[in-house]
């Protein structure tokens, strides 16, 4: 299922039951002094292990062989002149291997697990105009490995909001009931099982200096990436807030822009010419699928439909919605009641209900065996027991082409009646999608070329757009304004006609 803007804010943890515990004291891979953290090295490396496959699973990897295999390439390339690669390096950093991902997501993302992994979306690939802005990213992204800056911040219990799906953390829209969340994930099992942690803001200057640091000792031309950081402040104005809450601990993106303008000056200075291979980056990303991609799932016309799975199903109307690779997240207008859609291993839609009601250990209110557009199905409601207050959960289970769906919806016992009525209506609306306009409905994908006449940015587009991407967030994804004159030849991505 798959389907606004983060970069660096968000470690996931994954939930194995490795939780801070105490101090320990062991060398810092930055400083080599002895440091304070929250876990041991052997605990981060376990929580990244764990957590890898929860993001992976839940996010989905782009599907470019030669594309991943350029970003281990510049990861790499950047890695080898960390703190980590150098001939003093503490022995437990030395023999770290790292991981370089990418995810099949529109959102504008990166981010690190402990132990080596790093994460890039699409979305953040194709907001990028070189090498040396992907570079100076990677080299963020691996001093949070390298300052091991979820044990430090789990040592300040600093906890951020609890994350609702395991390959990011859902959108403000939904997360910003913070009680409910933590609910929602006490009910969702393994679908639900990491914790989001916020870096705080010195963490994230560092990130910002050593990563330019080690791209700029790996030959890049670090001052590129300024617009890039100029490009992040433009995503979050057009958020609807200057500094939006997932970026609440990082330093203003206009800030950090000059600071990364300032390196890449003192770089100039000292009589280097960094890298900044544009044609090879563009090379790459040509082609790359750009927004979301349809064919895992898209809403219209308060409908949810998934072309590449050959279904749909409603939306209540002001319920807002989240799209992942093996889930759909959906809450209601007012934040007090939540939804998830997601698969089951059951093997009846009976067997599957059977299963959630033992697991949740909830009193059985109703259960009963439907037929749903002529489907098998099965409904169950449980009420569970809360310190805070009571909750009821609304479970649905339908078999489709040899796998069956859930929708796991849930509010509070004393809201059950608002939203009994659009609980069992979502899950009643499931079914097949026979309309070929659907079904062949394909992702918009990147091209780049050069301008043919020297005109404003704003003038070069085409006459209509696709939906989802409007003149202004072409902009951006240039690095240019609207009224910037670009001179003919010069390259553009713009979406493939």
């Amino acid at each position: 299922m798959k389907s606004i803007i983060r970069f660096g804010s968000l470690l996931l943890i994954g939930a194995s039951g490795l939780f801070f515990s105490g101090c320990v004291t062991e060398p810092s891979a930055l400083t080599g002094e002895k440091t304070s953290f929250g876990y041991t090295w052997s605990q981060e490396l376990e929580l990244g292990r764990s957590a890898d496959g929860d993001i992976v699973s839940e996010m989905g990897l782009y599907q470019d062989e030669e594309i991943a295999a350029y970003v281990v390439e510049i990861g790499e390339r950047v890695l080898a002149e960390s703190s980590l690669r150098r001939d003093d390096t503490p022995e437990i950093y030395s023999s770290l291997d790292f991981e370089f991902r990418v995810l099949d997501s529109p959102i504008v993302n990166a981010f690190a697990l402990p132990g080596g992994y790093v994460y890039v979306t699409r979305g953040l690939l194709a907001h990028l105009n070189n090498e040396a802005q992907l570079a100076v990213v990677l080299g963020h992204e691996i001093t949070h490995v390298a300052g091991r800056h979820a044990s430090k911040q789990a040592l300040k219990q600093q906890w951020g909001q609890i994350g609702l799906t395991a390959g990011a953390v859902i959108g403000a829209e939904i997360a910003d009931k913070p009680e409910l969340a933590n609910q929602f994930m006490e009910l969702g099992g393994g679908l639900f099982q990491l914790l989001s942690l916020k870096y705080g803001r010195d963490a994230e200057r560092e990130s910002d200096l050593f990563g330019v640091e080690y791209a700029g000792r790996a030959g890049y031309s670090v001052g590129e990436a300024a617009a890039f950081f100029d490009s992040l402040s433009r995503l979050s104005d057009r958020s609807g807030q200057q500094i939006p809450s997932w970026m609440s601990s990082h330093p203003d993106p206009g800030e950090r822009s000059q600071t990364i303008l300032q390196f890449g000056r003192e770089q100039a200075s000292s009589g280097v010419v960094g890298i900044v291979e544009q044609s090879r980056y563009y090379d790459m990303v040509n082609g790359m699928a750009v927004g979301v991609d349809p064919r895992q799932g898209f809403t219209e016309g308060n409908v949810f439909y998934h072309p590449a799975l050959g279904f749909s199903f409603a939306v209540p109307s002001g319920w807002v919605l989240q799209n992942e690779a093996n889930s759909v997240m959906m809450a209601d207008e007012g934040r007090k009641a939540l939804m998830a859609f997601s698969f089951s291993s059951a093997s009846s839609p009976e067997s599957a209900a059977h299963a959630f009601a033992s697991e949740l250990q909830g009193v059985e209110v109703s259960r009963s065996s439907q037929r749903i557009n002529g489907l098998e199905a099965f409904v169950v409601e449980l009420e569970v027991p809360k310190e805070e207050a009571p909750m009821m959960v609304h479970y649905t289970c339908v078999a489709y082409r040899d796998q069956v769906y859930s929708f796991m919806g849930y509010c509070s016992s004393a809201d059950y009646e608002s939203y009994r009525l659009s609980f069992g209506s979502i899950g009643n609306s499931f079914e097949q999608v026979k309309d070929s306009a659907i079904l062949n409905r394909q992702p918009v994908l990147l091209s780049i070329g050069p301008a043919r006449r020297t005109a404003k940015f704003s003038e070069l587009l085409p006459d209509s757009l696709p939906d989802g991407l409007d003149a202004l967030s072409l902009a951006i994804m240039n690095q240019l304004n609207l009224d910037t004159v670009v001179e003919r030849g010069q390259l553009l991505k713009l979406p493939a006609e």
